[in-house]
C-alpha cells in the first residue's frame, strides 16, 4: 500500500508499496527512549510526525 508521511514543517515524505504494521510503529513512537525513525529511508526525530496515512484517505489542495 502507499503511504505519505505528513511532518509539522509541512513536508511530506510518500512512501511507495510500504509494509506498515501499525501496532510496531505506535508503540516505537510511544518509547520514550527513541528519537528517530526510519521512514522509507529517511532518518527523521519522531516528534515532527503529523500523521502517517494512506494515500486513498489524502485529498491534494490544488
Amino acid at each position: 500500500m502507499d503511504y505519505q508521511v505528513q511532518l509539522n514543517n509541512g513536508q511530506v515524505i510518500n512512501l511507495t508499496n510500504a509494509e506498515f504494521d501499525a501496532d510496531v510503529f505506535t508503540a516505537t513512537l510511544n518509547n520514550q527512549s527513541i528519537t528517530f525513525v526510519n521512514i522509507g529511508g529517511a532518518i527523521i526525530n519522531k516528534h515532527i510526525i503529523v500523521s502517517v496515512l494512506p494515500t486513498t484517505a489524502t485529498q491534494s489542495n490544488d
